[in-house]
């Protein structure tokens, strides 16, 4: 009994002791950022047929879903000037998380536009889009601007914090603060696990995952296949065939058991990063891989970015000591060799 007190306070005191994930948080926004901001770009040509004024021809399967009634009063088919309007600020929210500005207020407003999208049609999705509407629910509560943002940078500069939301009697309390942040964290890590181990236990009902050869599949899919020349060189490796299909089934199957060690966490991390790098080449999916490796980097602990940090000002340290003597070595020769002999 006194041992599951024990676990239970110091599982509250990580809770409510200090936010966590400030880094993994903050890479997240800018790879969310990105996936959201590409996804509209990419889609701007043809965003009436998709989502506006031209696509009542996916109002029979959209209307079948169950949508809050404030999602859906955001985009309007009716009006091509008031939906681009939607649309622009949808996408000038999609720069502002990237950049990290005000995310406390831009990040709610974010949810109820990406979503109010999604309510136009149900037809357009890879997963991705639908990852990120789950999870920003929950990033509502997290502070996603500690690093790598105008609100860090801010902060910097005027030498405090941003002003809270909340002041005087009213104010949050720091462990509540705290708490939401590191809730945020679990709820999104629970929901990669959950999508892994999902994907695992479908792909073990399919003989393609089990024979090893449903990653030839899925490199011949004509709809999936950006870079063909490079799907037709990947898929006729035989062995790298069979070993990544392999891999993708059981990494997944095993990712909540994989984490708990520090040397098996970074395996399964470097593979699943790799496989969702390799699913945004060779099928072109890549809101959908960006938004998973963000969710991915919600395991690598702040130290861990930390001591990456220091690795990298070292070396960048190191090529700037290199740099001066190279030039100077270059200035000696030509010297030496424009002198009279």
């Amino acid at each position: 009994m006194n041992a599951v007190r024990a676990s239970f306070d110091r599982f509250a005191g990580w809770v409510t002791g200090a936010k966590h994930a400030g880094y993994s948080l903050s890479a997240l926004r800018v790879l969310y950022g990105v996936a959201i901001v590409s996804f509209l770009f990419t889609s701007l040509a043809d965003r009436h047929y998709l989502w506006g004024v031209a696509s009542k021809w996916v109002d029979p399967e959209a209307n079948r879903r169950a949508w809050f009634p404030l999602f859906e009063l955001v985009f309007t088919k009716d009006s091509a000037f008031v939906f681009d309007l939607a649309y622009g600020v949808l996408i000038v929210l999609g720069l502002l998380f990237l950049v990290g500005w005000q995310t406390r207020f831009v990040t709610p407003v974010l949810l109820v536009f990406w979503v109010g999208l999604a309510t136009n049609s149900t037809v357009l999705t890879n997963g991705g889009d639908t990852i990120i509407r789950i999870t920003l629910l929950f990033l509502v509560f997290a502070d996603l601007s500690r690093h790598w943002s105008v609100d860090a940078w801010l902060t910097k500069r005027r030498g405090r914090a941003l002003r809270p939301i909340l002041r005087g009697r009213f104010a949050i309390p720091a462990w509540l603060a705290n708490a939401a942040n590191n809730t945020a964290v679990l709820l999104c890590a629970y929901q990669i696990m959950l999508v892994y181990v999902n994907s695992g236990i479908y792909k073990l009902m399919g003989p393609e995952w089990r024979e090893g050869t449903a990653f030839y599949y899925s490199l011949v899919l004509d709809v999936f296949r950006p870079f063909p020349a490079l799907s037709d060189l990947a898929w006729q490796v035989g062995p790298f065939v069979w070993v990544a299909t392999f891999l993708s089934v059981w990494v997944q199957l095993l990712f909540p058991v994989l984490i708990l060690w520090r040397p098996t966490r970074i395996l399964a991390l470097g593979f699943t990063i790799l496989m969702h790098l390799g699913i945004g080449l060779f099928l072109g999916l890549w809101p959908f891989s960006l938004a998973m490796i963000a969710l991915d980097l919600l395991f690598v602990r702040d130290r861990s970015w930390v001591a990456v940090g220091r690795w990298a000002a070292h070396a960048g340290g190191v090529l700037r000591q290199l740099r001066p003597e190279r030039q100077r070595t270059e200035r000696s020769v030509t010297t030496s060799a424009g002198s009279p002999s």
